[in-house]
């Protein structure tokens, strides 16, 4: 009875310090929840970067330091060059897009508040902006960003990820000094698959991204819809958010169709779901087979839980921190725990 009572009391014991510890690891990941997605960013580019210097070091059969170098080089003068090319226009576009995008806006609303059914439908809309402009003074980056801003996050984010691509096996080693030494051979393991899963998932996104706004902006230039190449590029660019990015970038192309006529805004409109419906059918398909494949609802729900609590970082890293996920519990749960549970009883 008594060794009973002792093993009871020890359960308890075992499942409350599980629980304390369980509670004060989600309460310091939610206090450091934007540093920790920084962190996150910064090794996707970590990732992606020490993925392109070894494809060039086994090209140029240079060191590692020097490969990298050449990557980050490259890059730079790839997007230099691009300025210079069509900075210009670019920007042009874009700011007269931003005023065509407030004149539709003005008009809209107008039209909404002298309406009978508008006028309502107009002030829970003004209601609903004067609460989403409260909620998004939680959603800038916490201490990082209030202290040196958006550009100054963008550049210790981009520092980290150049030190990390430089030496990951330094920052590797020592993060599997934490862990017991039979489980570190596995730990690499585990480190190595989810770092080839960051690159492939940023190389499908790319691809798909490059396509999709070379599409756009060739469709847009046919129809005559004005401003065709930064409607392209903008677009191009928010598809690098799965689904939600692909929404966000037909609305300015729509506005500014509006501005010429109802009939250009539906073949924009019509265009933008053609391609979607192309892309989703056969483009993503053909990528994933060849990347990485993620189930749409899973995604879906991914990016809605952390954009509705970390803002815009939640929403663009949603995808490749449920990508990494996924390989975590398949490895670390299914088979060394599950897996390894049911070959024991058999």
């Amino acid at each position: 009875m008594e060794d009973k009572l002792t093993a009871h009391v020890r359960h308890i014991e075992r499942t409350l310090r599980v629980s304390a510890i369980g509670l004060f690891l989600a309460a310091s990941v939610w206090l450091l929840r934007d540093i920790l997605l920084l962190t996150f960013s910064a090794v996707v580019i970590a990732c992606v970067l020490r993925g392109a210097s070894n494809a060039v070091q086994r090209v140029l059969r240079s060191g590692p330091s020097i490969s990298l170098v050449c990557v980050i080089v490259l890059t730079c003068l790839v997007l230099g060059a691009l300025l210079w090319w069509r900075g210009s226009a670019i920007f042009n576009q874009a700011d007269e897009i931003s005023q065509q995008l407030r004149t539709q806006l003005e008009r809209i609303w107008t039209e909404l508040a002298n309406s009978s059914w508008g006028s309502v439908f107009a002030q829970q809309l003004q209601i609903a902006g004067k609460s989403l402009r409260a909620g998004l003074t939680g959603y800038v980056p916490g201490v990082i960003g209030s202290v040196l801003g958006i550009g100054g996050t963008l550049i210790v984010v981009g520092a980290t990820a150049i030190f990390l691509a430089a030496s990951p096996q330094l920052y590797l080693e020592g993060a599997l000094r934490l862990f017991p030494t039979t489980w570190r051979p596995r730990g690499r393991e585990v480190a190595g698959e989810l770092a080839s899963t960051l690159r492939l998932w940023f190389l499908g996104q790319f691809i798909d991204m490059v396509i999709v706004g070379f599409l756009l902006g060739l469709g847009l230039f046919l129809i005559g819809s004005p401003l065709a190449l930064s409607l392209a590029l903008l677009a191009g660019l928010l598809n690098f958010v799965p689904y939600i990015g692909a929404l966000a970038g037909a609305v300015p192309a729509i506005l500014v169709a509006l501005a010429q006529s109802p009939a250009l805004a539906a073949w924009v409109a019509l265009l933008f779901l053609s391609i979607q419906l192309l892309e989703g059918n056969v483009i993503a398909p053909w990528i994933q087979k060849r990347t990485i494949s993620l189930p749409p609802a899973l995604t879906i729900l991914s990016q809605t839980v952390l954009g509705t609590l970390f803002g815009l970082i939640g929403l663009i890293v949603a995808t490749p921190l449920i990508a990494v996920l996924l390989v975590a519990v398949r490895m670390i749960y299914v088979e060394d725990f599950l897996e390894r549970e049911r070959k024991q009883a058999a």
